[in-house]
């Protein structure tokens, strides 16, 4: 990954620009009335905080005022100032302890008996367990905090900075660049195991400029560097998933990345159930990233229409080439990616119901159900937003047709047939294409893409397409003058509709069917890169099938 000498310097760079960055966001912090840190940022320290202190043992289990779970929420001195987690296991650990049976009077005598065998062994057992059981009573609930709609596992990671008197504000920034710089490192790797693959097909894949992209598009690039250094995530985010790529094509390579394989003559035919994918320690690490970036962010669950295409790809080829099957049956071509799915989805609910245990049913609600559900009628640049604003206040006994067209979930229905499309066409050819028009796609039909007007700061949301963007360029055949366009049509579409938003918000405009027009601008703007995209890709194709023919 990081074998060449000027990767190494664009990591460097990248660095120390996100360094720089940190040092310029302290001091608006403190002189400007503009704040640099995003105010997500102060949330996720907030609810780090209440998880750390928010449930302290000398309010709870040792209190007088203490007496059951219910306390917490009856006791007013307790319920204003307390803050438990409200999980199976806390709610449990905080019994026993209550119930401690080495205090000199247990406070429920009726099963405890010191002379009985079992209860001295009862009571070695919990003097044993006795710091689990403090450690998991004395969990806090980062939902205390209001507007905190993420995993509490995000509130654990930065939950170190709020340990001990001394709190260090920059920890979380300091993690979020760190794996933003991380970001660029699995990129190169993609790009390396790719050129490994494919170089004697495509020499392009191993030239310099594989090195040049993600150190110019990511690593030397504002954009995403002042995001993470105002204190986003979601570069956590882009950690796991192309860590999944990345796992995933070294676990069952892009079979037909420039063209579908051919061989003269198929090997004797052989039993099926002994193929086995390259790397069975990459295939659960996938598996395993997948399931984390889900559990952080709903949406790479999209991703899974893609690897269902490329798992079919990989796995038909494979029974041709090496079982020697000339035509495989279809339930054993799908049989590989059913096992994928299925090991993601119990990965995911043994993830999920890990964390319900600990945190409960506010878990579920908020990390879960209030984006699936979620509505935003303030302007923001989805093309959803006007009709959410026009049928915001609308009757709950109306009829079922606007009652349909009032309902978050119609959204979804363009969002995820196009996602499905994109993902089932491209997948077997170009992974990480695959993933990058699904997220555009994604992106562009989401109900809520919000941006902040003030400073010019722009959504996180782009990010999670910009992510393949460097592995992507690669495989693309566009000129100068075709990709200048495209980025001043992005940028330009952007900047229209914050044009009309500053008026809206600011001027006090009546601008709501412009700044509408411009949110489908937008979206005809990422149809238009998309379809431009593809052409190149096409292009690129084209153009390394007729070297290796010629050089045949």
């Amino acid at each position: 990954m990081l074998r060449h000498r000027s990767r190494w310097l664009y990591v460097g760079l990248g660095v120390a620009l996100r360094a720089t960055l940190l040092g310029w966001g302290m001091y608006q912090d403190q002189h400007m009335s503009l704040p640099y840190t995003d105010v997500d940022y102060t949330v996720y320290n907030d609810g780090a905080r209440a998880l750390w202190s928010g449930c302290p043992l000398a309010q709870t289990v040792e209190s007088p005022l203490y007496h059951d779970e219910e306390d917490l929420y009856n006791v007013p001195a307790l319920a204003s100032q307390v803050h438990c987690a409200r999980g199976l296991v806390p709610v449990v650990s905080r019994f026993v302890l209550k119930n401690d049976p080495t205090l000199e009077e247990p406070v429920e005598q009726y099963f405890y008996d010191s002379e009985s065998l079992w209860s001295q062994m009862a009571v070695w057992c919990f003097k044993l367990t006795r710091p689990l059981f403090r450690f998991f009573a004395s969990i806090g609930d980062p939902y205390s905090r209001d507007t905190y709609r993420y995993t509490p596992l995000l509130a654990l990671l930065l939950s170190p900075a709020q340990a001990g008197e001394a709190v260090w504000p920059l920890f979380g920034k300091v993690l979020f660049a760190l794996a933003d710089v991380a970001c660029a490192i699995l990129m190169w790797a993609i790009l390396d195991e790719r050129a490994a693959m494919h170089a004697h097909e495509a020499p392009a894949l191993a030239k310099a400029w594989t090195t040049h992209l993600p150190g110019l598009l990511w690593l030397l690039n504002p954009f995403p560097a002042q995001i993470a250094t105002r204190g986003s995530a979601d570069s956590l985010v882009g950690v796991l998933v192309l860590a999944f790529v990345y796992l995933l094509i070294r676990a069952t390579p892009e079979v037909a990345l420039i063209q579908e394989p051919q061989v003269a003559e198929l090997p004797p035919p052989h039993d099926p159930s002994e193929l086995r994918v390259a790397h069975p320690a990459c295939w659960w690490g996938a598996a395993l990233c997948l399931a984390l970036a889900a559990h952080l962010k709903l949406y790479p669950v999209i991703y899974g229409a893609s690897v269902l295409a490329h798992l079919s790809k990989y796995r038909f080829h494979a029974l041709r080439l090496l079982c020697g099957i000339r035509k495989p049956q279809r339930h054993d071509v799908l049989w590989l990616g059913t096992e994928f799915a299925a090991l993601c989805a119990i990965l995911y609910l043994l993830l999920g119901g890990l964390v319900w245990l600990i945190w409960g049913n506010p878990y579920i609600h908020h990390a879960l159900l209030y984006h699936v559900m979620r509505q935003d009628h303030r302007h923001n640049f989805s093309v959803y937003f006007l009709p959410t604003y026009l049928t915001w206040d609308w009757d709950t006994h109306m009829s079922w047709v606007r009652a349909l067209a009032a309902s978050p979930l119609v959204s979804f229905v363009p969002q995820m047939a196009t996602v499905a499309i994109a993902g089932f066409t491209l997948g077997g050819y170009d992974l990480v294409l695959a993933c990058m028009v699904q997220t555009v796609v994604f992106v562009a039909w989401n109900k809520v893409y919000t941006s902040q007007v003030r400073g010019a700061q722009l959504t996180q949301y782009f990010l999670w397409y910009l992510w393949f963007l460097p592995v992507v360029g690669t495989t693309l055949s566009m000129s100068r003058t075709e990709v200048l366009t495209l980025m001043a049509l992005w940028v330009g579409a952007q900047a229209l509709w914050l044009g009309q938003a500053y008026q809206l918000e600011f001027m006090a405009q009546n601008t709501f069917v412009h700044l509408w027009l411009s949110s489908l601008g937008l979206l005809f703007v990422h149809v238009f890169c998309v379809q431009r995209c593809l052409q190149g890709w096409r292009r690129w194709r084209r153009k390394q099938a007729v070297a290796k023919q010629k050089a045949e």
